[in-house]
């Protein structure tokens, strides 16, 4: 299919003043492409990963982390089909694998992680703050600390909120607990979970620098060390990963906040794929979006940003199906722009 390419500039000219961004791992690995998924998949073979399951990541690609997933998730599909019994040890060895592949995944994300905020230049941080102040929520599906850094970093321009706030049983604690819906605040909402963000005693938690004198790094480690994990969907279906979502007050709430924004979407960095597909639908179904900004990297004709196009038209046939059926609510228009005009990090 053929674009018709914006500049980000223009974009911005575009938008209404209330709008909103979403992030994917595409705005991490243009500010350090050690946050990309690839330079993990060493560090995760290296945690014990069986040679059956390197083969199946050397068929999928080995930075397809969602893919390796959904396909060993798959095996307990196929079980129930052709009723192998779970005991069966060949069966178990998959789901045992499974397990492996997401602690690993879990674990390399916080120990290959930059150590705290001081690596990335001041420069660039003022940069990404200018890019991302227009928005009235943000969300993101990465996992890192990189958006929470720069909300930080920014915060009297940002004036982010993310729901988080002392304790009331122990208002002393290191940590913070997430108690409070952000309302008609500007919101940062991290709708896969995020390595800052563990539940402990029936709580979501928030491990704190400021309280603890701490990096955020050495707290995520210390959790690890104690098995506290990060709140993380690592599942490789969407499925499974919309089932994870609503098991969970906060991440139910992020997305149920995807759910009820108004006017324009702007996403940026991420591939619209399959695996994302519980996310494409929510926007697609919200009758109160009606223009989503697309941006694609490189070339146009690439098989990647075809791919993302065709996802992208696929949310506008979505949303037709459903006015066809039914009366109110908004067309849904998709604009596509460059990304690389964005200029995040400068």
């Amino acid at each position: 299919m053929a674009f018709d390419l914006l500049s980000y500039e223009t974009v911005l000219e575009k938008l209404p003043q209330r709008k909103h961004l979403l992030l994917g791992n595409g705005f991490s690995i243009s500010c350090d492409p050690i946050f990309s998924y690839a330079n993990l998949f060493e560090y995760v073979k290296n945690q014990g990963l069986s040679l059956n399951v390197q083969k199946v990541f050397e068929y999928l690609g080995t930075n397809n982390f969602e893919g390796v997933m959904k396909m060993l998730e798959d095996v307990e599909t196929v079980r129930h089909f052709y009723n192998l019994e779970y005991k069966d040890k060949k069966i178990q060895t998959i789901l045992e694998d499974l397990d492996i592949v997401k602690s690993s995944l879990i674990n390399a994300i916080a120990r290959t992680h930059l150590p705290h905020s001081g690596k990335i230049d001041e420069e660039k941080k003022g940069h990404c703050v200018k890019f991302l102040k227009p928005y009235q929520n943000i969300f993101t599906t990465n996992y890192d600390l990189l958006l929470y850094w720069i909300s930080m970093h920014g915060h009297v321009e940002l004036q982010e909120r993310d729901g988080f706030r002392a304790s009331i049983d122990d208002p002393e604690a290191e940590y913070l607990v997430f108690s409070e819906h952000l309302g008609q605040n500007k919101g940062m909402l991290f709708l896969h979970g995020a390595l800052h963000l563990y539940m402990e005693e029936g709580e979501l938690r928030k491990h704190s620098w400021i309280r603890s004198n701490k990096t955020l790094i050495e707290l995520i480690k210390e959790g690890l060390d104690r098995k506290q994990y990060p709140l993380f969907v690592a599942e490789g279906k969407p499925e499974k990963k919309l089932d994870q979502i609503h098991k969970n007050g906060y991440l139910s709430y992020c997305l149920g906040k995807l759910e009820r924004i108004q006017n324009a979407l702007v996403i940026y960095g991420m591939s619209l794929g399959q695996s994302d597909s519980h996310i494409l639908n929510t926007i697609a179904d919200n009758l109160k979006i009606d223009n989503l900004f697309v941006g694609l990297y490189g070339s146009p004709n690439s098989k990647e940003n075809q791919l993302i196009g065709q996802m992208a038209e696929g949310l506008k046939s979505r949303r037709k199906r459903w006015l066809d059926r039914n009366k109110g609510g908004r067309e849904l228009f998709v604009h596509y722009y460059d990304s690389s005009t964005a200029k995040v990090w400068g």
